[in-house]
């Protein structure tokens, strides 16, 4: 086990494929840090991880710089507006049927 510190937008979800390699850790790390799967994390609080379930997808993750980050973060308009990053620098924002609404600096 070990401890990892979520960036902003990020869900145990994204934590679990991040630094496990399968979603299905999700629910190991809710049970070490005693929290539900609907918990918003905060950015910054440590978390702790299990060991990777799947080494050569959280190595792909570490060797490309990938911090998935999938949180709804607000609602502009009655539209709920989700944040993807591909690379944990861009950032582009996204409606429910996935149309880019507004791309970096979000």
């Amino acid at each position: 086990m070990r401890t990892v510190i979520p960036q902003e937008r990020q869900t145990l979800l994204d934590l679990a494929i991040e630094y496990c390699g399968d979603v299905e850790a999700v629910f190991e790390i809710m049970q070490l840090n005693d929290l539900s799967i609907t918990e918003e994390l905060l950015a910054g609080k440590e978390i702790i991880v299990p060991e990777p379930y799947a080494r050569k997808i959280t190595e792909f993750y570490q060797s490309n710089n990938i911090q998935p980050a999938t949180a709804y973060i607000q609602t502009i308009s009655g539209t709920t507006v989700g944040v993807i990053t591909n690379d944990g620098k861009d950032n582009l924002m996204t409606n429910d049927n996935n149309d880019l609404i507004v791309e970096n600096d979000v």
